[in-house]
């Protein structure tokens, strides 16, 4: 019980009761023993990967576990769970990636379904309840997946609400006998997800442009969806299909007013075996100009001058990208700051082209966050203003390097905009000024 809190998240910890074992787990103590007397208990790890036997301290089975964590996995599972009548039908997808072929023929491959309640019954609190499984009867390649429903007998006396299902793949990997886990999943109660739940669209009106935002789909595999928009502005593509087809919301930058808008999609799931879930996705569309732009403050000859770089957002901004050209008589000592609309931005400043006028500045929110709709701070550059100057103005432009300009959404799609320039007035003092001296002839 203390290992199962300690390792949460990163591995499971399951009881059975050896005298009357369910499913054929034991089947894979006695390949790796090679031997005919054991003492309990009987630990297999990793389907026979790691075996201990008799009374281990604590530490020997944490050896264990943290040498099998640190090992890659040999495939990846998806799975899903849910109480059907008396029983558990589980809904799992597995994809080869040991490199090897995998089925019950020619390496014993298979899929089992370990259903438990978390119920002292014997020494801990987490009991083996059915424990289904399934050959792999087809060989399945290296890089190729199946899909697979396996149901529990019917079950008496759990609680329903303390049950859960881990799905793990095993093989004999050569040259034998024992066996091997290839990765193991926890099931997820079924539902449908879809993500994200809500997105932000900006079409920025200086470069109109039809803007298309990918959707996530998950949930059991015998799932098939259809999706249903409710403005005329946002499609969907395709409007339908299995889980394993990925719509896109398409927003028409033509049927747009001006300003934010927003609009809706529903998505329908439904499975032949009377699974049926509902989830929508919240669209925000904004129309408008989209400027990025280095506001000009007074300047103090001699002191620190900020710089706020200001963009007036569509909501969607995720990653700006910009480098500043100025003039090193005037300005020098550049640092640069997240702004006040960019809390939690990781800002990266390219200073490699300093000494010639030019910084580099890549500010990007963190993961999912994007730029609030209007205008926002995004950063402030501070240089050291010089004392004295040789003229009065001088400009801070947008420059092509060294980190050429751009902005993307949260999704990575490219995004148009204005970049707008300062420029910058010194006071005359501090201008030099060659003294005129009168020569009178004698």
């Amino acid at each position: 019980d203390a290992l199962a809190v300690q390792y949460a998240g990163r591995a499971v910890f399951l009881e059975q009761n050896v005298d009357a074992p369910i499913g054929n787990r034991i089947s894979r103590f006695w390949a790796a023993f090679g031997d005919t007397t054991a003492y309990l208990p009987l630990v297999v790890v990793d389907s026979g990967h790691k075996l201990l036997t008799g009374d281990r301290p604590k530490i020997v089975m944490q050896r264990a576990v943290d040498g099998e964590l640190v090992r890659p996995p040999a495939a990846a599972i998806t799975a899903y769970a849910r109480q059907v009548g008396s029983a558990v039908r589980v809904y799992a997808t597995l994809r080869n990636t040991s490199g090897t072929a995998l089925s019950a023929a020619a390496n014993g491959a298979a899929l089992h379904a370990l259903v438990y309640e978390d119920k002292r019954v014997g020494v801990t609190g987490r009991i083996i309840r059915a424990a289904p499984w399934l050959d792999i009867t087809n060989p399945l390649a290296s890089g190729a997946s199946l899909a697979a429903t396996i149901d529990t007998p019917e079950l008496s006396g759990v609680d329903w609400h303390a049950l859960h299902t881990v799905v793990v793949a095993d093989y004999v990997p050569a040259p034998g006998p024992a066996f091997d886990m290839l990765q193991a999943a926890v099931a997820q109660p079924a539902d449908l997800t879809v993500a994200p739940a809500a997105v932000a669209v900006g079409v920025d009106s200086g470069h109109a442009a039809d803007r298309s935002v990918p959707v996530t789909l998950a949930g059991p595999y015998p799932l098939s969806w259809t999706a249903t928009p409710d403005v005329p502005w946002l499609t969907v593509a395709p409007e339908a299909g299995p889980m394993t087809v990925a719509p896109a919301l398409n927003v028409s930058a033509a049927k747009l007013a001006a300003g934010s808008q927003e609009g809706h999609v529903t998505f329908s799931a439904s499975s032949t075996d009377g699974m049926a879930f509902t989830e929508f996705v919240t669209v925000t569309a904004v129309l408008g100009p989209r400027t990025v732009e280095v506001q000009a403050p007074a300047v103090t000859p001699g002191a620190p001058l900020a710089l706020p770089i200001v963009v007036t957002a569509l909501g969607d901004e995720h990653v700006v990208a910009f480098s500043l050209a100025f003039d090193p008589a005037f300005l020098d000592d550049p640092t640069v700051a997240a702004g006040a609309a960019a809390g939690g931005a990781t800002v990266t400043v390219d200073t490699s082209e300093v000494g010639s006028g030019r910084l580099g500045v890549t500010v990007t929110l963190p993961a999912g966050q994007t730029l609030p709709e209007g205008e926002a701070e995004l950063a402030v550059v501070t240089f050291a203003a010089a004392a004295s100057v040789p003229r009065k103005a001088t400009t801070v432009t947008f420059a092509g390097g060294p980190v050429p300009r751009g902005i993307t959404d949260a999704f990575g799609s490219q995004l148009t905009a204005v970049f707008a320039d300062a420029a910058l007035v010194f006071p005359s003092w501090s201008v030099p000024h060659l003294v005129r001296r009168h020569l009178t002839r004698r």
